[in-house]
């Protein structure tokens, strides 16, 4: 009895481990360059409010780890690029292939201008 008792109990250990949800993927630009610290942000479609994210490494990889199953949107951005943005089920792991960040000329960048005023005068 015991020993059927420990099959049980190492099937269905295996069983929750096999659940674990993350998703992955490569961030490049046009060139097929590796963008490397690039922003990735994953959030709840239903709450916005639960979050998840990370950075790219230095070849432009990253890994999100432990996800719930449900609807996310997916968000990838860098400084010059323009951003990257989609709707993804999660209810497994999921790799996805390049993804590919076009470069913003120049022309198109806007102008932040911060004007500091001293208010001891």
């Amino acid at each position: 009895m015991s020993f059927k008792l420990t099959y049980l109990l190492l099937f269905i250990s295996c069983f929750c481990f096999a659940q674990e949800n993350k998703i992955s993927g490569k961030v490049q630009d046009n060139n097929g360059a590796p963008i490397a610290y690039a922003n990735v942000i994953l959030a709840n479609k239903q709450d916005e409010a639960n979050i998840s994210g990370t950075i790219t490494n230095e070849t432009g990889h990253f890994v999100i780890k432990n996800i719930e199953t449900g609807t996310y949107n997916l968000e990838i951005s860098f400084v010059g690029y323009s951003s990257y943005s989609t709707e993804l089920v999660i209810d497994k792991v999921l790799f996805l292939n390049s993804v590919v960040l076009k470069e913003i000329s120049p022309e198109e960048l806007e102008v932040i201008e911060v004007i500091v005023e001293d208010v001891d005068k």
